[in-house]
């Protein structure tokens, strides 16, 4: 039985990137905020050498990256050098969330070769990040996927974030506030997102930067529309129409490379999505 670290793992992707591994056959080892902080090197000696690592701790939350920038450029890095200083120790294949980076300015769908240009403190984390990664790929040869998830959403996703926060206001009533209705996001749903981290960890590829997404973009305003679809009604909405700082127009992912290299497609649209989250939200009361 091959085994996976899983750090993250009391966040969103975290824990259900635990429960999908483990159901899969994996012997999964779930390091959560209780077992230690991940920017210390002491912290990672005390974790099981394992086949795999599912690299998830660090800070996430973009608003928050512009409040305190220096925290989570520093956090996130530290965190993720040791965890490739853990893999090349271990020999451990290594996967590593990144984010969407790339520029505001581009055309979609977007390939993982087009210009990148973090938009906020958290991406440019990320993106350096992806550089230690490709560092320790170079000079170390520790195996390194890299995953660039688009807006990926889920059951027990942080309220501050859109389609949760949009859930929950339509299970209290039929209004929905938002800021701005017009930006255009290439939402993935969880379920497609595991099976692609299940397919890097079982790839014979030593090196990836991948794409995740659907390669559909939809504005706030068909996601409103669509979730309206789902729960059968109505759902006005209250738009401000004020732009987040540093918010992008659209995103929407080229996923040639993923379908190439990994073998993987989305499986579920949008509405399919939000489906399983209402259900999940009306039956166990949980988004």
């Amino acid at each position: 039985m091959k085994s996976v670290l899983v750090t993250g793992a009391d966040g969103f992707l975290g824990s259900h990137v635990s429960r999908d591994l483990t159901r899969r056959g994996f012997n999964v080892f779930p390091k959560r905020r209780t077992d230690g902080d991940v920017t210390k090197s002491t912290t990672w000696e005390t974790f099981p050498a394992s086949d795999y690592l599912v690299d998830l701790a660090g800070l996430t939350f973009v608003p928050a990256s512009w409040q305190n920038p220096t925290n989570f450029v520093q956090s996130n890095s530290v965190s993720t050098s040791h965890a490739l200083d853990f893999c090349r120790n271990n020999k451990t294949k290594m996967i590593f969330l990144s984010t969407y980076l790339y520029s505001s300015k581009l055309r979609t769908p977007i390939k993982e070769t087009d210009e990148i240009d973090p938009a906020n403190p958290y991406a440019l984390s990320k993106l350096l990040g992806e550089q230690l990664c490709s560092f320790y790929a170079k000079q170390f040869g520790v195996e390194v996927i890299i995953l660039r998830p688009f807006n990926v959403f889920g059951s027990g996703q942080n309220m501050r974030f859109l389609i949760p926060s949009i859930i929950s206001q339509a299970m209290k009533g039929d209004e929905i506030n938002v800021l701005d209705i017009r930006p255009a996001r290439d939402f993935v749903f969880i379920e497609d997102l595991l099976d692609a981290v299940y397919k890097s960890l079982t790839t014979d590829l030593r090196f990836g930067i991948i794409n995740v997404g659907t390669g559909v973009a939809s504005t706030v305003e068909q996601l409103i529309l669509s979730l309206a679809d789902v729960i059968g009604r109505k759902l006005s909405i209250n738009s401000s129409n004020k732009e987040r700082f540093g918010e992008i127009s659209s995103t929407q992912a080229d996923i040639s490379q993923a379908k190439l290299l990994l073998g993987w497609q989305p499986k579920w649209s949008l509405s399919e999505g939000l489906r399983e989250i209402w259900r999940d939200a009306q039956e166990n009361k949980i988004l």
